[in-house]
């Protein structure tokens, strides 16, 4: 698609009102809750196609896939790790957040100041995603990306050692 077609194409949505507060991008196309919906039906955990559960998930430098830091990770899910998971309870503060072995803390540090705006992290982090009611390995999340929200779909798979 040349570049002015593909600036019309996204004049046209966001007249649309698509990549508004209202409605988020779908990152990849990914729709959340027709993807939760297929997985309950058909009662199989969600594994995300776009980003698989590998090593080269990890990263390609200190944590790349021939790294010794990465050898012997075993990716789980949160109901494999504890009986009775959690995602958050009673809201979010920024002591909850604790850095492990990624080098993630860019990432921790901009988690840590969504707490301090309950609003926002609603927005980030939108209600109704648990582990009892309509669990289906599948979590979303709304990120602000060049001026537009963009939801993104996950598993709940996570790297352990």
């Amino acid at each position: 698609m040349s570049a002015l077609v593909a600036r019309v194409v996204r004049q046209r949505a966001a007249a649309e009102g698509l990549g508004s507060h209202q409605k988020a991008m779908k990152y990849l196309g990914q729709d959340f809750e027709s993807l939760r919906r297929q997985c309950l039906d058909s009662g199989v955990l969600f594994k995300d196609p776009e980003f698989p559960a590998c090593p080269s998930a990890l990263g390609y430098k200190d944590l790349g896939p021939h790294s010794p830091q990465t050898q012997g990770v075993v990716w789980k899910r949160p109901t494999e790790l504890c009986p009775s998971p959690q995602f958050i309870v009673d809201g979010a503060t920024r002591t909850d957040i604790c850095q492990g072995s990624l080098g993630d803390c860019w990432l921790l540090a901009a988690l840590a100041s969504l707490t301090l705006n309950e609003g926002l992290l609603r927005r980030v982090v939108p209600g109704g995603q648990d582990f009892q009611q309509n669990y289906a390995g599948i979590f979303h999340f709304q990120f602000w990306q060049y001026g537009e929200w963009v939801e993104v779909v996950v598993d709940d798979r996570l790297p352990t050692k």
